[in-house]
């Protein structure tokens, strides 16, 4: 390794050394362009004279820089110097969990359950919004999350502040570091304590296995240790693959059963959200009304009420025996020698949960790959079957156009309007400006309105979505028949009543009202805020842009066209969206 203390690498001077890992040196220097400190992380080389791994790891390395999230670290560059990648990123001077843990856990301390669940809802939204995106990191453990609050520097021995924060660091960093040689030895990487069992064994990973590590950190920050210990790295391994988690003493029956469903070993009976996870445990510790608003820097669309902590059933005993098998078709195919990494943060030291490298049986094995996807994320999205659909009206008022046939092919529509905690989110991650009628506050589920039609597609864009069209819109709110109904709710433009009792001064909580849905699923079509559509249908003035639906207190029909100035305020303070897609995951 070349001496890197004083040397300049693209806008970066390297000042000194901070620490040494299994994976990276890391050093920290100043950014010469941004005028402040930044974390260096040189890698071990792998690709000093092999062009076509230097092109992945550039390719994998571009994909996490993309990865913008208040949560997570954000790499700033990555480059290759005399044959050693080096990624740049963000420095935060506060210690990692683990650090924080292991004074903790000495004085047979916890962090308070609030606090935990404070920790869990940033982390968690960090891995949804990479989830999202394609990425996965693969070695989540206390030595990869940055405590980071107001202070310049978080006291170990001393409580949490409510201002700390979880950041989540080495995203993808596991990968970037062995995409040079996993080809060739089929080698995949992990962390034992926190490893889940499909990947403990080798097998395919998807998002899911960020879920069991991110279950095993909170059954740590619960009890005080981690779910399996044992020897050995291969004794845990093993723990990991055929044992349940011991139970955690002084917790509640409901607590436990999010740490049941979390680090189960069928990934399709664990939690499939990050977000599902944080939901329950906030509702198994009390903390109901922050449950409800958890989504408030989550990604993707909430649903109108939290979900109910339910455990799922302990796996049989035939799986059990399939896991066996597994581990003991492993040893005799010959497990190579468990590499031991140490965390690349400073202050972190080797511990029994260090970083553990496996020789996969079969070099053919499939490597995972982080790939980000354009496709969207298609929860909370409702599909729209092909078809010919009816748009318009005979009513003659000049808001209505005349009633015709439109084909439509195959498309995906948001079942909920975009709120108030998704455009924050949207705003926080890309410095996108406030809604006309900001700032709002306690309504972080409400549709957000004041927006612009540039800001509604903006923000479409950024979920790898678009606005509907105005055919889409109309046909996904009325459905299909010849005339379709005019309302979300059929032909009665009161529904029965219900529809004058809809709030008349404001806005109100997405999906709440029972009634006020589509036949294709679809809430709050009418009557909660305008919503911006893209492609017209008919013809519209140059320079003109259609709403839809009406607004809180004035409710329109299906078919009602609005022509406004896409930034007229006397408009745009009462204008929502929602996106639509031809594609999602």
């Amino acid at each position: 390794m070349p001496e890197w203390i004083g040397k300049t690498i693209g806008k970066v001077r390297i000042d000194r050394y901070l620490a040494h890992g299994g994976m990276a040196e890391v050093y920290l220097g100043s950014h010469l362009t941004l005028d402040r400190q930044v974390a260096i992380k040189v890698l071990h080389s792998y690709i000093e004279e092999n062009p076509d791994l230097l092109e992945r790891f550039q390719r994998e390395a571009k994909v996490v820089a993309g990865l913008r999230h208040p949560n997570i670290v954000q790499i700033f560059d990555f480059d290759s110097m005399d044959g050693h990648p080096y990624i740049v990123m963000e420095y935060l001077k506060g210690p990692t969990l683990a650090t924080y843990l292991r004074g903790l856990h000495d004085r047979n301390e916890r962090i308070p359950p609030h606090q935990v669940a404070r920790l869990l809802k940033g982390l968690a939204a960090a891995l949804d919004y990479a989830h999202s995106l394609g990425v996965i990191h693969r070695d989540v453990k206390p030595g990869n999350i940055l405590l980071n609050g107001k202070a310049d520097e978080i006291p170990l021995s001393l409580p949490l502040t409510n201002d700390v924060e979880a950041i989540l660091t080495d995203f993808g960093l596991v990968r970037i570091a062995h995409a040079t040689h996993q080809t060739a030895s089929g080698m995949v990487s992990g962390t034992p304590a926190y490893m889940s069992p499909e990947q403990a064994r080798g097998d395919k990973t998807d998002h899911r296995t960020d879920i069991y590590s991110l279950g095993a950190v909170l059954y740590e920050l619960l009890a005080g240790r981690v779910p399996f210990e044992g020897e050995s790295t291969l004794s845990v391994i093993y723990k990991q693959i055929n044992e349940p988690p011991p139970a955690i003493t002084g917790i509640s029956v409901k607590a436990q059963a999010v740490m049941d469903r979390a680090l189960t070993k069928n990934p399709n009976d664990r939690y499939q959200t990050c977000r599902e996870m944080a939901i329950d445990f906030f509702l198994a510790i009390g903390m109901t009304a922050e449950a409800e608003t958890i989504y408030a820097t989550m990604n993707g669309n909430p649903e109108p009420s939290v979900v109910a902590v339910k455990p799922k059933p302990a796996r049989g005993l035939a799986w059990i025996g399939a896991g066996m098998v597994s581990i003991l078709c492993l040893l005799a195919l010959g497990i190579g020698s468990w590499r031991i990494f140490t965390s690349v943060f400073p202050n972190d030291q080797t511990s029994p949960t260090e970083t553990a490298s496996a020789v996969i049986a079969s070099p053919t094995a499939p490597i995972p790959t982080v790939e980000a996807t354009a496709l969207p994320n298609g929860e909370r999205m409702v599909n729209i079957t092909s078809g010919s659909y009816e748009v318009g009206s005979t009513i003659q008022d000049g808001y209505h156009n005349t009633p015709q046939s439109i084909s439509l092919p195959d498309y995906w529509i948001d079942k909920y309007q975009i709120t108030n905690a998704q455009y924050r989110l949207f705003m926080d991650t890309t410095g996108a400006q406030a809604p006309l009628t900001w700032p709002v506050t306690e309504k972080e589920n409400h549709p957000v309105q004041g927006v612009t039609w540039e800001q509604a597609n903006a923000y479409c864009s950024w979920v790898s979505k678009r606005l509907p069209t105005e055919a889409e819109w109309e046909a996904a709110g009325r459905g299909s028949g010849s005339p379709p109904q005019l309302f979300p709710w059929g032909n009665d433009a009161t529904a029965e009543g219900k529809a004058l009792k809809l709030p008349d001064d404001d806005t109100y909580e997405v999906g709440t009202q029972a009634f006020n849905v589509s036949p294709n699923g679809l809430y709050d079509l009418v009557g909660n805020v305008w919503e911006w559509v893209g492609e017209p249908y008919a013809s519209v003035q140059e320079g003109y842009k259609i709403l839809r639906g009406g607004r809180y207190g004035n409710t329109k029909d299906l078919a009602y066209r609005l022509l406004a100035v896409p930034d007229d305020e006397s408009i745009v303070r009462y204008a929502g969206f929602r996106c639509a897609a031809d594609e999602v995951r």
